[in-house]
């Protein structure tokens, strides 16, 4: 499934760190790859475009990964509404 996490990031420097080491690991424990990163001009908030087993196994994968570092909100995406939608 893809799933948008819309992030609010509280420690950029460690949060961005962590995308850099974490990030070329994937696939790992149920979440297959990041599609998409958008982040603001200051760091602080980014959406990101997933492709996971649940929206669960995403949210354990990113506590793991990213600590205290952020916030993170989610949406599975209707895949049959979608446009722009990369396989």
């Amino acid at each position: 499934m893809f799933i948008v996490a819309n992030h609010t990031i509280h420690h950029p420097e460690d949060f961005w760190a962590s995308a850099q080491k974490n990030l070329p690991n994937l696939p790992e424990a149920g979440v297959k790859r990041v599609l998409n990163i958008f982040p603001n001009q200051t760091l602080d908030k980014a959406t990101c475009v997933w492709e996971a087993d649940s929206i669960e196994n995403l949210e354990l994968y990113l506590r793991e990964k990213l600590g205290a570092a952020s916030n993170e909100t989610y949406f599975q995406i209707n895949e049959a509404a979608a446009m722009g939608l990369s396989d």
